[in-house]
């Protein structure tokens, strides 16, 4: 049996919690000693590395009186938010970019 849904979306912002706390926190730990970091880290930073959205749903959803009703209030980008946390957590399947074979004609 499955998680009840914010469960399942705390669950999911723990493992991406997890996930990128050492790269965060080494790249702080650079910025801290007024050592240069590279732009891709600067930008993994500032997205990937930066969760606050996230939490912010997540904490939406668990104050919420009625959870579907405030899922379905949330925005294009906050939906996608609960999917990542939800894939996250495994409780559904990571979704797999489409390939399209070439069929080389001669």
């Amino acid at each position: 049996m499955g998680l009840k849904p914010v469960e399942a979306l705390k669950k999911g912002l723990k493992i991406l919690q997890t996930e990128v706390k050492a790269k965060k926190e080494h790249l702080q730990a650079q910025l801290a000693a007024r050592k240069p970091i590279s732009p891709d880290d600067e930008t993994w930073l500032d997205h990937d590395g930066n969760l606050v959205d996230f939490v912010v749903v997540v904490n939406t959803l668990e104050t919420a009186s009625d959870y579907e009703r405030e899922l379905t209030r949330l925005d294009e980008q906050q939906q996608s938010l609960v999917k990542k946390l939800r894939e996250a957590a495994g409780e559904i399947a990571k979704a797999v970019g489409k390939k399209h074979k070439r069929i080389a004609c001669s």
